[in-house]
Formats: structure tokens, C-alpha cells, sequence
């Protein structure tokens, strides 16, 4: 008796050691959005005001882009190190170092820059993607970001809910979904889950 009831507990642990972990509910990440909304609000604007065109922030390969802030200082005394500063898709070395540390308070580690140019204006479109959770493969598994995207509602594929939350909306059918459910103004949570 004894034996059967620590085998079914050991085929319990495993089966649900099998599974994966469950993304954090959408409550949970509206809270911490809530928590960390000037961190939020400030990536924002600096990559609204001091970066160029479409991006990862930070680099994803050391071979795009070389960022002088990681190489110690060299035999080169003519220059100190701030006037070696090179922008970074046109961001210094004080928003970079700003960013980085913006990233690491709200739990973020990098910012997907989206900056499309308008027909009708001087200004471009600015979307932001900010992974916060990521369980899978490249190619398969589910991911939740948080998004700054003020076209999102008016795009017509793009499904956009208020009820329920998305991690058992996307679980009830284990399908390919990509979800957005609004957190404050043009900010949203995404959901992407492939399969």
C-alpha cells in the first residue's frame, strides 16, 4: 500500500514536472505595468525622442553595432571616453546606460523598436514590444510581452480582448494565437503561442 502510494506520487510530480511552466496571468503583469509605470512611461520616451529608426535595444549580435561603453579604456590618451561616445541607433551612452537600467527595474530584457515612417506627416509611428516572458523554442512555445502601440486597435487582423485571460483563452485550443488585451491608454500585454 505504502509503495503504491509513493509511485503515484512520484508519476504525479512527473507529470506535472512535464508540463510547462504557465506564462504570469494577465493580472499579474497589469500589476506590475502598474507598479513600474514611470520606468515604462521613460523607455518610452527616450526611444521616441533620442533613437533613429527600427531596432533591438540592446544589440542582439556584437557584431551589429560596437558599443564603446564595454571597451576598457585603452593606451588612447588623446580622447577620454566621452568623446569616443558613438550613438547607438542614435541613442548615448547616458540613455544607453538610462535604458539599461530602466530594462532591469521592470523586468524587460530588451525593447523591440518599431518606427514606421508616416505618408501624411513629418512624424513616424512608434510600437515598442517588450518581452517579459518567454518559455519554448524559436520556432514553438508561448511568449508575453508588454506592448506601446498606438495604432493597435485600429488594425483590423489584430485580435484585442478584455475579457478573460489570455493565458486560458490561448490554453482552451492550443493553437498558433497571437492576443492583446489593453492594460492603460496605448499600452497592451501580448500573447504569442505557436505551436
Amino acid at each position: 500500500m505504502k509503495k503504491s502510494i509513493i509511485t503515484l506520487f512520484l508519476a504525479a510530480v512527473s507529470v506535472v514536472s512535464c508540463e510547462p511552466p504557465m506564462p504570469p496571468s494577465d493580472e499579474e503583469m497589469i500589476r506590475h505595468f502598474n507598479t513600474h509605470e514611470a520606468a515604462f512611461r521613460k523607455v518610452y520616451e527616450i526611444m521616441a525622442e533620442s533613437s533613429e529608426g527600427s531596432f533591438h535595444y540592446p544589440p542582439l549580435s556584437p557584431e551589429e553595432v560596437i558599443i564603446l561603453d564595454s571597451i576598457e579604456q585603452s593606451d588612447i590618451s588623446y580622447e577620454s571616453n566621452d568623446e569616443q561616445d558613438i550613438p547607438v541607433y542614435g541613442l548615448l551612452k547616458p540613455d544607453r546606460v538610462l535604458l539599461d537600467s530602466l530594462l532591469a527595474e521592470i523586468g524587460c530584457g530588451l525593447v523591440l523598436v518599431d518606427r514606421q515612417e508616416r505618408e501624411t506627416a513629418d512624424s513616424a509611428k512608434l510600437s515598442l514590444v517588450m518581452p517579459y516572458y518567454s518559455n519554448g523554442l524559436a520556432i514553438s512555445g508561448t511568449s508575453k510581452s508588454f506592448v506601446y502601440d498606438p495604432g493597435l486597435s485600429n488594425h483590423p487582423v489584430i485580435r484585442i480582448t478584455e475579457q478573460g485571460d489570455l493565458n486560458e483563452i490561448y490554453r482552451r485550443t492550443y493553437n498558433d494565437t497571437t492576443l492583446y488585451k489593453p492594460i492603460k491608454g496605448n499600452w497592451y500585454i501580448k500573447l504569442d503561442h505557436e505551436r
